[in-house]
C-alpha cells in the first residue's frame, strides 16, 4: 500500500479546488449568456422585421430610382413589382432608439455649428468593446468621415502617390474599384480562391508574390469580405498582417459588414491580430449597414498611430467637407445604445 504524503495530499486537494472553482466559474458565465441571450431575443422582439414598407416618394433609390437611373435595372413589366436588390440598403424600418434620439434632438429649435459630442465617442468606444471586444480603444483614436469611401480615399492619401500600385483581394466591392480608378491609383488585384468545401480563402502566394515583385506599399482589405461573405477568422488575419509586415504595407480595412454575421461566427477586427496591424492599420465602420441608415451619411474610422491619425485629420480637413450632420451623430448615439445592441 502506497501512503501518501501531506505535502501531495495538499497539492491534490488545492488541484480539486482549483478544479471546482473553474467549473463554478464556467457553469456561472454559461448563466450569464443564456440570461444575456432571453434579453436580447426579448428586446429584439419589439423590432419590426415583417411589416412590407411602401417606400415609394420616400427618397428610396433602390424604388424610386429603377428604371431612370444609368445603373438601375430596368422596370418591371405592368402587373410585376420590383424587388429593389440592387441597392445595398434594407426595407426593414430603423430601430426605433434611432429615430427617438433624433426627434429628441429636433425638439431643440437651434441646429448651429457643433462638436462630437462625449456620448458620440462613448457609444462607439461602448459599441466596439460589447460588439468586438475591443478595450483599448479612446476617444483621440477616433475621428469622423462622411463615408467609408471617403475615408479610404483620404488614407489612400497619406499612403500613396497618384498611381501607385494598391492591392485588393478580388471579387472586390465596385465601390472600390470606381474610386480608386477615378483618383488615379492603379488597382492590382489578388484573387481569393474556393476551397474543396466551397469556402473563399485567401491566395497568400498569390499575395505575397505581388506585393514583392509590384513593391506594393498600400492594401485595401474588407473584413468581413464583400462580395463574398466571409468572416475571416484570427490565423488567416493573422497570416496576411505578417505578409504585410514583411513588405512593409499600410492596411485600410474596411469593417462596415462586421454588424451583419451569422449565428456561430465573430468578427475579429484587423487591428488585434498583432502590434503591426494596430500601428498600421486604420479601420473603418459605420452604423449605415447594421441600421438602415445610408441616406443620414455618417461613418468613422479608428486609428491608433498618432502620427497618421494626425494626418488623416490633416487630409480630411483639406475639404472643408467632412463635416458631421448634428442628426447623423444623435444617429449613431441611438443605434450604439442598449436598446441598439439588441438588434446588431
Amino acid at each position: 500500500m502506497i501512503e501518501i504524503s501531506g505535502k501531495e495530499k495538499g497539492k491534490r486537494k488545492e488541484k480539486r479546488v482549483k478544479l471546482e472553482k473553474k467549473k463554478e466559474t464556467e457553469k456561472k458565465e454559461k448563466e450569464r449568456r443564456k440570461k444575456e441571450e432571453k434579453k436580447r431575443k426579448e428586446q429584439t422582439m419589439q423590432f419590426d422585421f415583417t411589416s412590407i414598407i411602401d417606400r415609394h416618394g420616400k427618397d428610396a433609390t433602390a424604388i424610386d430610382g429603377i428604371g431612370k437611373l444609368p445603373a438601375a435595372p430596368r422596370a418591371p413589366k405592368e402587373g410585376f413589382d420590383a424587388i429593389p436588390m440592387w441597392v445595398a440598403d434594407m426595407n426593414f424600418p430603423t430601430a426605433p432608439c434611432i429615430q427617438k434620439a433624433m426627434a429628441d434632438r429636433i425638439m431643440h429649435p437651434c441646429f448651429g455649428y457643433f462638436q462630437p459630442s462625449k456620448e458620440y465617442y462613448e457609444g462607439i468606444m461602448d459599441w466596439q468593446k460589447t460588439q468586438n471586444g475591443v478595450e483599448s480603444l479612446l476617444p483621440e483614436n477616433i475621428s469622423y468621415e462622411n463615408g467609408v469611401l471617403g475615408g479610404l480615399l483620404s488614407a489612400l492619401s497619406i499612403f500613396c502617390s497618384k498611381g501607385d500600385k494598391v492591392l485588393l483581394h478580388s471579387p472586390t466591392y465596385v465601390g472600390f474599384t470606381r474610386s480608386l480608378i477615378n483618383n488615379g491609383y492603379t488597382i492590382v488585384s489578388s484573387p481569393l480562391y474556393r476551397d474543396e468545401e466551397g469556402i473563399w480563402r485567401i491566395d497568400y502566394e498569390d499575395m505575397e508574390k505581388k506585393l514583392r515583385e509590384e513593391k506594393i506599399h498600400a492594401s485595401i482589405f474588407c473584413s468581413p469580405h464583400n462580395p463574398s461573405g466571409r468572416v475571416w477568422e484570427s490565423w488567416e488575419l493573422e497570416k496576411l498582417m505578417a505578409l504585410y509586415e514583411k513588405y512593409d504595407v499600410q492596411v485600410i480595412s474596411d469593417e462596415i459588414w462586421s454588424d451583419i454575421i451569422m449565428p456561430g461566427f465573430s468578427h475579429i477586427p484587423t487591428q488585434s491580430v498583432s502590434d503591426y496591424a494596430k500601428m498600421h492599420t486604420i479601420a473603418l465602420y459605420a452604423p449605415s449597414k447594421t441600421f438602415n441608415l445610408a441616406g443620414l451619411v455618417g461613418a468613422y474610422h479608428i486609428c491608433y498611430n498618432k502620427t497618421l491619425q494626425d494626418r488623416m485629420e490633416k487630409e480630411a480637413s483639406l475639404s472643408h467637407y467632412n463635416s458631421m450632420n448634428v442628426l447623423s451623430m444623435h444617429a449613431l448615439i441611438g443605434a450604439y445604445s442598449e436598446e441598439g445592441r439588441a438588434v446588431a
